[in-house]
């Protein structure tokens, strides 16, 4: 097969050239821009079953009004500028610079000139009542919350983000800054970030590609050879990708940043075994044809299989739940199969094109293995059980250490430290605490109304005792459990208070007309009507009777004014729990206060009771929802351990009728977490499974996958242990991002087969002219500088990920880099060479040791 191959490459070389360099440009021509279709949304890569996806369904069906697809938190930081004046009533002082500017911030946001996509704000200045829960204690930081109705992920929503930003900066008093944080603030600083990360390792990448192909053929020349076919390889892969991603499945804005590190690493990898073998082809003088085709039909089988494995581990990924690696697995396999076809197919045709002109200014020469090579391959032969042992030492207590770590699942993990975003959520957390901003929203659905009153009063109290659980905030005391503004106001003593302060902030002395007030009376009489219903031992109550004769007779209600006020106090005092014989669960779910507001003149405060109520309860008085603060970080480990209580607590919500749910950050990060475990042990399986089917194919033994798989395993978890120890140690971060174990495994596992198969590959070939001991000696000796020069390579590409801006991508390329040079120095040039020489025959089990074939074309090395 890769003798006709290599024929095929020889005779139509130029329009294999051509044929490839047209379809690079065609494809990148017509294709979408990678860009503009991939998601930094974690969201939007969970499995459609996560408890997650399923509570904001159910939230987004029963609030939609408030169910907002994206959001920003706009941090205001007054510490410079001596804080934020209240007033004696508790209100903001809008005559003070700060004051002012918060003001005319949500003035803006609520008028014709906003951003389209702006749906509601919630500012200091809004209510009094929002002043405790949007203003420090020490009144230095204030916030403000904006509702989009565009996801993160849409470009209109990043516009939003930009033109508020640039209305802070033109409207901001001298020494006040502001910053954005928040859900869609994080998607757009990530996606910024990516771009940037993008743009860098590109460029690094192929600084490093071609300065390290110099160090290797000392030519001009040669270094494009495999740039050229990567490049085209990688063009028409990412114009692939990208329409995918356009029109069939949902990409990760890492999926480009990715395409590059492996194309340009194991794609030039390839190249570099190609031209190796071609230019030593070309030193035994065989002619640019013959020396083409014997270099395809020699390293295509060795290369194909190196790909195979690799092409396994990423579609392995296909089978994972979470959608970053589902979606991520079948992009980078796209990747490697067509940089494969470019190695096989565009590169021996550039290199029959070229001739002896490919190693311009030196001639094609067979390249000196080395002495340290050939004394290490001694040194490995003579003592395979003693160099196992050190070895095996060496990168054990790294591996055990590695397996002990836990990692990141903040979403800021990602970010550099000087963004807006994690400014802007640090400085929050110290002021308010990070729990305020990412509170757990727990939604119940299905409920009696006439029992939902009671319902939020006990699960509230229920949720507030738990472990780990700072607040709880409901319609019962929006403000917090520790407010003493506004509590208890499902009790029916307390919204006879409320409902009093109302009218009479409202209507105080002023004479109104029968006609204005019927709205209002229509609204009372269904309320007190209620009242009647719900509690019968009150039903003949006299200040009971009292209020709905009066509301019966309007004039005497108007006339009357004083009376009507004691008849209420006294219903009150009825419910109060100092009653002399107090009711039992007096508890009144406040729907029909809804009429009674609507008949108010508009204000703030109504306005604030009436976003409460629907913030809060539905109209028909079947679902509610309630906030609950974590007490620390709500993407903590602790904080998603209460959620699991949570989570249990609320199964006695759910039923055929109804859900009982919790939605928000700590729901998300707690459902990638849950998810992650299932998929690592899953794609661990099936790469392992897959990669063990590749070699058994290639080696036709059953002995020598197995410890080859196991090298790999020790080379992936003792690099798992060296990257936490220097990110956690010397870089002090809190853990490895998230998604970087899951990644570290498949690339190592998968690039890290490579060496193995291409030393086995020559092991094989060699232990067929020398025999067992000898084979690895000299298969060891003579491919130890080019496989080494490859590891260095494909080490240096993914070490250009450390050159970009998102961490978690700079933790993989560190990893991975780690990871290669282990494999490249000590694994492949020691450890499996001391592996197959103490197997000896065994290796290669149940077959025989290989021998020469009878018709095979001599040649002097690989």
């Amino acid at each position: 097969m890769f003798e006709v191959l290599g024929r095929f490459a020889t005779h139509y070389r130029i329009p294999i050239l051509a044929a490839w360099i047209a379809l690079a440009v065609i494809v990148t021509l017509i294709a979408p821009n990678i860009n503009d279709v991939a998601s930094s949304d974690q969201a939007d890569f969970l499995p459609a079953n996560a408890p997650f996806v399923h509570a904001n369904d159910v939230y987004k069906q029963a609030f939609p009004e408030s169910f907002a697809p994206g959001s920003s938190v706009v941090v205001i930081d007054m510490r410079e500028s001596g804080g934020l004046p209240l007033t004696a009533s508790g209100s903001v002082d809008i005559t003070s610079p700060a004051g002012k500017l918060i003001k005319d911030f949500e003035d803006w946001l609520n008028s014709a000139d906003k951003p389209a996509n702006v749906s509601t704000v919630v500012a200091p200045t809004s209510s009094d009542m929002a002043v405790p829960l949007l203003v420090s204690a020490d009144h230095q930081v204030a916030i403000v919350r904006v509702s989009l109705t565009t996801s993160g992920t849409e470009a209109v929503t990043q516009t939003t983000l930009q033109t508020i930003d640039e209305w802070l900066v033109k409207h901001a008093p001298e020494r006040v800054k502001t910053y954005q944080t928040g859900e869609s603030p994080i998607i757009n600083n990530t996606v910024e970030s990516i771009q940037i990360s993008v743009d860098r390792t590109i460029w690094v990448t192929i600084v490093l590609v071609i300065v390290m192909l110099l160090l290797v053929y000392r030519s001009p020349v040669s270094p494009i050879i495999p740039l050229l076919a990567v490049t085209v390889a990688y063009f028409i892969t990412r114009g692939i990708v990208a329409y995918i991603g356009a029109h069939y499945l949902t990409i990760t804005s890492y999926t480009n940043v990715l395409l590059v590190v492996v194309l340009y690493g194991a794609g030039t990898d390839y190249c570099l075994f190609l031209i190796s073998r071609f230019r030593e082809e070309m030193a035994d003088q065989q002619g640019v044809q013959v020396a083409t085709k014997n270099t395809v039909q020699l390293v295509g089988e060795t290369i194909t299989s190196s790909a195979g494995t690799i092409f396994v581990g990423f579609v392995a990924m296909a089978f994972s739940e979470m959608g970053i690696f589902s979606s991520s697995g079948p992009a980078l396999a796209i990747g490697i199969v067509i940089g494969l076809l470019a190695g096989l197919t565009f590169t021996p045709a550039l290199l029959a094109v070229l001739g002896e002109r490919a190693f311009w200014p030196s001639h094609a020469k067979h390249r000196d293995g080395g002495r340290f090579y050939e004394m290490t391959s001694k040194w490995v032969s003579a003592q395979p059980l003693i160099t196992i042992i050190v070895i095996v030492g060496l990168l054990l207590p790294f591996s055990v250490y590695g397996l002990q770590q836990s990692v990141n699942y903040s979403m800021l993990s990602d970010l550099p430290t000087n963004t807006s975003a994690v400014n802007g959520y640090n400085l929050l957390s110290e002021s308010l605490g990070s729990g305020n901003m990412l509170p757990l929203s727990v939604v119940i659905t299905g409920r009696d109304p006439i029992k939902v009153a009671a319902e939020i009063t006990d699960l509230t109290a229920e949720l507030a005792g738990m472990h780990g659980v700072a607040d709880v905030r409901s319609l019962n005391s929006p403000l917090g459990q520790h407010s003493t503004t506004l509590k208890d106001l499902l009790r029916v003593d307390s919204q006879l208070t409320l409902a009093l302060s109302l009218l009479d902030g409202n209507t105080g002395d002023a004479q109104i007309s029968l006609q204005d007030a019927q709205p209002l009376i229509t609204g009372l009489k269904d309320y007190f009507a209620q009242i009647a219903q719900q509690f019968p031992q009150v039903a003949s109550d006299p200040n009971l009777v009292s209020i709905q004769n009066a509301l019966d007779n309007p004039l005497s209600l108007l006339l009357g004014r004083d009376n009507f006020i004691k008849a209420v106090n006294g219903l009150a005092a009825r419910f109060s729990p100092t009653a002399s014989e107090p009711i039992p669960d007096p508890y009144l779910a406040p729907s029909a206060l809804r009429k009674v507001l609507a008949a108010l003149p508009d204000t703030y405060t109504k306005q604030m009771m009436m976003q409460m109520l629907s913030s809060y309860l539905t109209e028909a008085g079947t679902a509610y929802k309630l906030d609950v603060v974590f007490a620390g970080s709500p993407i903590s480990y602790e904080a998603m351990d209460t959620l699991k209580n949570i989570r249990a607590l609320l199964q006695r919500y759910s039923s055929a009728d109804g859900d009982g749910v919790a939605s928000g950050g700590t729901a998300l990060v707690t459902d990638i977490r849950d998810t992650i475990d299932r998929d690592m042990l899953r794609t661990i399986g099936l790469v392992l499974l897959g990669i063990f089917v590749v070699l058994l194919l290639l080696l036709r033994s059953l002995v020598a996958p197995l410890y080859l798989i196991a090298t790999v395993l020790l080379s992936f978890t003792c690099t798992l242990g060296i990257t936490n120890f220097v990110f956690k140690e010397v870089w002090h971060v809190e853990g490895l991002t998230w998604y970087v174990p899951f990644f570290m495994f498949v690339f190592l596992v998968a690039l890290g087969m490579d060496y193995s198969i291409f030393v086995f590959g020559r092991i094989k070939e060699e232990v067929a002219n020398h025999g067992m001991r000898d084979g690895v000696h000299v298969a060891v000796a003579r491919t130890g500088s080019i496989i080494t020069s490859a590891g260095m390579i494909l080490a240096g590409t993914f070490a250009a990920l450390v050159a970009g801006e998102i961490k978690g991508l700079q933790e993989v390329g560190f990893a991975v880099a780690v990871g290669v040079l282990i494999d490249t120095f000590i694994v492949r040039t020691i450890l499996v060479p001391a592996l197959a020489t103490l197997f000896g025959r065994w290796t290669w089990w149940p077959s025989h040791v290989p021998q020469k074939p009878a018709a095979m074309m001599p040649s002097k090395s690989a």
